[in-house]
């Protein structure tokens, strides 16, 4: 019977994923973690962290070309001034949840350009940083 319910729960918990938040409904990153690129600039970049119960009880560190930008919750937004071109974008658990490797993807942003990335867990607790329409 154990057997069973341990299967229960893996099959539950492997289920979840994180789920996408539109930028316009998540909950701004607190002032207090936001670190830098607040100030207006050329392009704007829109991140949001996916809400959901898998991976929530983390935050996630957010950098710009290295440098720490941001510390998101699950379902949080922040949005970054950019100059154009290209730029890293990093991200890694933080605090608690024992940092971890850093996924880092690339962007090329355009003058007056606005860009949405989502953070995201996927199954299996790897995370990952993707264009989106949200």
């Amino acid at each position: 019977m154990r057997f069973l319910i341990g299967i229960f729960v893996f099959v539950l918990v492997a289920g979840c994923g994180s789920s996408p938040v539109s930028s316009d409904r998540a909950d701004p990153v607190p002032t207090q973690r936001l670190f830098a690129f607040s100030d207006k600039a050329e392009a704007q970049l829109i991140v949001t962290r996916d809400g959901g119960l898998y991976g929530s009880g983390c935050n996630y560190r957010f950098y710009i070309d290295g440098t720490l930008a941001a510390e998101f919750a699950a379902g949080e937004v922040a949005r970054f001034g950019l100059p154009a071109g290209r730029h890293i974008l990093g991200s890694t658990f933080s605090g608690a949840c024992g940092g971890g490797s850093v996924v880092e993807r690339e962007i090329d942003i355009r003058p007056g350009e606005t860009m949405k990335r989502r953070i995201s867990v996927l199954i299996g607790g790897v995370q990952d940083i993707s264009p989106t329409a949200f």
